[in-house]
């Protein structure tokens, strides 16, 4: 047992001693590239907008209480999304997961996350010209 022991114990040396991949000179993962604020409150809306549109279509009164989303919200979401995916920087698989991640956000807030942002976003909706 104590050898055992005396054994795990030189392991555990020999590994701190050698560092981690960073420290032997191996370079991080890359970081993801991030949105910006004007990217962000875009996937953010577009993704309101589909899921009110989804709401509309499935006759649910809240999503009802706002203006109808199709053509224009959806128009919306569609060229905002094809923005994102056109940009150099992000893949489909990363633009897709972000608005992904983006529904469940807002669907896991129920009713009020969706009310919470719909105001500001059926201004923006205005300002894009779709």
């Amino acid at each position: 047992m104590t050898s055992l022991l005396a054994s795990a114990a030189a392991a555990s040396l020999l590994f701190a001693a050698q560092g981690t991949p960073q420290q032997q000179g191996q370079q991080p993962a890359p970081q993801p590239p991030q949105l910006s604020l004007q990217q962000k409150t875009g996937l953010r809306c577009g993704v309101a907008f589909a899921i009110t549109a989804q709401g509309q279509q499935a006759g649910d009164p809240a999503a009802l209480a706002y203006p109808a989303m199709d053509p224009r919200g959806k128009e919306f979401f569609v060229r905002f999304m094809a923005g994102l995916m056109e940009d150099p920087r992000f893949s489909r698989d990363y633009v897709t997961g972000l608005a992904m991640r983006e529904t469940q956000d807002l669907t896991r807030g129920g009713p009020d996350a969706l009310a919470a942002v719909m105001p500001a976003c059926l201004q923006l909706l205005d300002l894009s010209g779709v």
